[in-house]
């Protein structure tokens, strides 16, 4: 059973509207109910070509992890990883080679946005945390520090995501995160904090963190790089125009998920 074997349910946002007692006709209550649809999308785009790769995104963040431990070749692996989750490849599964070449070849640009965030991150962490709870003259600060490593975290997240998409320089990766965060500023920070929660959760089982983590991250990363950029993405799972226009017109419809597991499907077949 495919992942996108039937069209999920939607509500009617002119009965939310209603229901919240808001004023459909909003043209700020439609932004937000269109960005939220978007947002939530994405991120499940992201999930699902994560999955359709599996066992090889397993062993692109086995390799990430040797990597980072390493130091020095973890700007280019990371790179090398949001270049492999580039769901534009779906199409064809990514080779090893095909990440090597990466790899070989973005030592530069990768330590450059490596430089320009990583160290101003790790900055703004240990202020969070030296001076939380404290009465020094530094710590009104917190909030505003919380919100540069909001923002910081997600335009690192963007920009190596620009770099391995798109074969990006470092000055055209940060222009690239840069547009990308103004263009749709809350959701950026609402990715940066499902990125926060998500990490934290995978880190406490462990062994999700280390199999998944790196490759799940780029996976709903560069899926909001590249739509908000306006890049199309085809996906290959997606029905084709003349199954599209079926399910419009309520022609052969798709089997529930009860009705496969009773068979119906396979009764539908043999008719």
């Amino acid at each position: 059973m495919g992942l996108n074997s039937r069209t999920p349910a939607t509500v009617d946002p002119a009965t939310m509207a209603m229901f919240l007692g808001l004023d459909w006709k909003s043209n700020a209550y439609t932004k937000v109910w269109s960005n939220t649809v978007l947002f939530l999308k994405l991120v499940w785009r992201g999930i699902r070509d994560l999955f359709e790769q599996f066992v090889l995104f397993c062993l692109f963040s086995m390799i990430w992890w040797l990597c980072a431990i390493l130091i020095v070749p973890g700007p280019p692996a990371t790179v090398a990883l949001a270049a492999m989750a580039d769901p534009r490849r779906m199409g064809s599964a990514p080779e090893l080679a095909d990440a090597i070449e990466v790899f070989k070849a973005s030592w530069r640009r990768s330590w450059g946005i490596a430089i320009f965030t990583i160290p101003f991150l790790a900055m703004l962490i240990w202020n969070l945390t030296f001076f939380a709870g404290s009465t020094h003259a530094l710590a009104p600060m917190i909030p505003l520090w919380i919100i540069m490593i909001i923002l910081l975290f997600v335009v690192t997240l963007y920009a190596f995501s620009v770099a391995g998409t798109m074969e990006s320089g470092v000055r055209n990766a940060f222009r690239g995160a840069m547009f990308v965060l103004v263009s749709r500023p809350f959701m950026g920070i609402g990715l940066s904090l499902l990125m926060v929660v998500l990490l934290f959760f995978m880190t406490v089982t462990v062994l999700p963190m280390l199999l998944l983590g790196p490759a799940l991250v780029f996976s709903i990363v560069n899926r909001f790089t590249l739509t908000i950029l306006g890049e199309e993405i085809i996906d290959p799972s997606a029905p084709t125009n003349e199954r599209a226009d079926e399910r419009a017109r309520g022609v052969n419809p798709d089997p529930t998920f009860f009705s496969r597991f009773r068979g119906g499907s396979k009764r539908r077949n043999q008719e």
